[in-house]
């Protein structure tokens, strides 16, 4: 199994004019990592602002140091996946002008300088990096869409996978799981050959917000069964050691570390007042503990050592430790 990159990808629409290929080109979430879009380097986090909101849209990078913990905007257009690599930062822009909104795979360094493209012509969809070999889907020539590879600095492309039917999907060096979105929407996994084809899950599973992630060797995922009820596993990306647990609300996938599983589960109890919490669980199933409280409009952007870093919706940064101690900035 490969070690991925931090690679972090954002929900984003892509249009066409019949509705096939609405259905085929719509948001994507890919859970590759921990479905929080950010990076840290040091104690900077590097993190995708939300399209509604134009202040942070575009890239950012906040130096968490407990005081002021300022934010600094590297790239202020549209971008829907990124993923860090040595010094440089590999980041999709979105075209907003094209009728099938995807875009460019660009790079840059890690402070915002020597901005340049990877790829040109506004047809990649999504992208992912292991060591020096970058991992692509996005659209040919007759805007079917493929997967493939190429080196990090755009050249050497190969098409691994041709005329693919699902647009919900990660890629590790051994496996493509997906879900079928022309269809059930049963989570699969099989072999880049399109050998192997299983299901993973038994009833629906979310194509993106988190309905799964690849953590290393351990896989996220959560199913909705026709009563609406949910239900999220733990297990080997190989199908062993499964672990399944349910709730009464939702389940968004944070981070793994140490045998650790760190998710937010939204909950609604009283007159339809939502109660959010940063809970944790380990592996196996035992100790599960509530971690902190999150307020509704709070949004998780990263890790910096074992706390988590979120950001308010008035902008403020703070952090959570791993046992529920709240460090917020002077300013």
């Amino acid at each position: 199994m490969m070690q991925l990159e931090k690679i972090y990808t954002r929900r984003f629409l892509l249009m066409k004019k019949t509705m096939a290929a609405i259905i085929l080109s719509l948001a994507l979430l890919v859970g590759i990592l921990p479905s929080a879009t950010a990076a840290v380097v040091d104690n900077k986090v590097i993190w995708l602002g939300d399209y509604g909101d134009k202040d942070w849209s575009g890239l950012n990078l906040t130096t968490v140091d407990g005081k002021t913990n300022t934010t600094k905007r590297l790239f202020k257009e549209d971008v829907v996946t990124y993923a860090v690599s040595g010094d440089w930062i590999y980041f999709l822009r979105q075209n907003p002008e094209d009728e099938i909104k995807a875009g460019d795979i660009m790079k840059m360094k890690k402070d915002g300088s020597k901005v340049s493209n990877v790829t040109t012509g506004n047809v990649m969809q999504n992208f992912t990096i292991e060591g020096k070999i970058l991992y692509f889907g996005g659209y040919d020539k007759d805007y079917k869409f493929q997967l493939g590879t190429m080196n990090l600095d755009g050249s050497g492309k190969k098409i691994l996978k041709k005329n693919i039917e699902f647009w919900s999907y990660v890629t590790t060096k051994n496996y493509i799981f997906y879900v079928d979105t022309m269809g059930t929407s049963i989570f699969y996994r099989m072999k880049w050959d399109g050998t192997a084809k299983t299901a993973i899950s038994k009833d629906a599973v979310r194509p993106y917000d988190g309905g799964y992630a690849v953590y290393g060797d351990t896989l996220f995922y959560a199913e909705t069964s026709k009563d609406e009820a949910v239900q999220w596993s733990l297990v080997d990306v190989t199908g062993k050691n499964k672990k399944t647990f349910k709730t009464k609300g939702s389940v968004q996938p944070i981070a793994y570390s140490n045998q650790q599983f760190f998710y937010e589960e939204t909950l609604v109890k009283g007159a339809m007042n939502p109660v959010r919490t940063l809970t944790k669980i380990k592996r196996d199933g035992t100790a599960k503990k509530t971690v902190a409280i999150i307020a509704t409009d709070d949004r998780f952007i990263g890790q910096v050592g074992t706390t988590f870093v979120y950001k308010t919706a008035k902008g403020k940064v703070y952090q959570i430790s791993q046992e529920g101690k709240i460090t917020i900035s002077a300013k």
